[in-house]
């Protein structure tokens, strides 16, 4: 009985900053890790953010006048909606190389949640408490992340594809010149013969 030794695996050699996938067009697909790591911790830490904020915003909103009690009620509201839009956009978007997916992405981003995020994390009227300001602040320390590492996957994806649809067409204009050429060769054997026959 021959027992083989295991071969030790290089931990750190599969640590790369490109998850790259085969796709079903046969094009690998290269998706931000980054990004990714980002993005599943922020899915992770959502819950958390919610029951805290929910939580401590139920504590101070008689504390709130007016104007106050429907902006934070909205802000929070909004924020809930986007951000699961937003994860969705970007796994997408990542995973499987989707620009449009990405951009939506990285405008709800960049657009919405961050000046909401930003407006619960320094308004100094809504009285956080340390366990809110933290929370909080790690959302918006993730959201600035995702905003970084968004924009350079964008931008590397957008370079991908470009290079993609420029080789697919310089093969197709080389399609079409040998077939051309075939043809005015086979054109021209067609004369020899026609001027044989005669």
């Amino acid at each position: 009985m021959c027992l083989t030794k295991p071969r030790a695996r290089n931990i750190h050699s599969n640590i790369s900053n490109e998850v790259k996938l085969q796709s079903k067009h046969n094009r690998k697909i290269c998706s931000n890790l980054t990004l990714q790591m980002s993005l599943y911790f922020n899915s992770v830490f959502l819950p958390v953010w919610s029951i805290v904020i929910i939580l401590f915003m139920n504590k101070n909103y008689q504390s709130y006048d007016e104007l106050y009690r429907y902006i934070s009620v909205t802000v929070v509201s909004t924020i809930f909606g986007v951000e699961f839009l937003r994860i969705y956009l970007g796994y997408e978007g990542n995973l499987k190389d989707k620009i449009p997916e990405l951009a939506g992405f990285w405008m709800l981003s960049i657009l919405l949640q961050l000046p909401l995020q930003g407006f619960l994390l320094f308004n100094p009227y809504f009285r956080m408490y340390v366990l809110e300001i933290i929370v909080q602040s790690i959302m918006f320390i993730l959201l600035c992340i995702q905003l970084i590492s968004g924009y350079c996957a964008i931008k590397y994806t957008a370079s991908e594809q470009t290079a993609v649809y420029k080789l697919k067409k310089q093969k197709q204009q080389e399609k079409a010149t040998a077939n051309n050429t075939d043809d005015c060769l086979n054109q021209d054997k067609g004369e020899c013969n026609v001027e044989n026959n005669q």
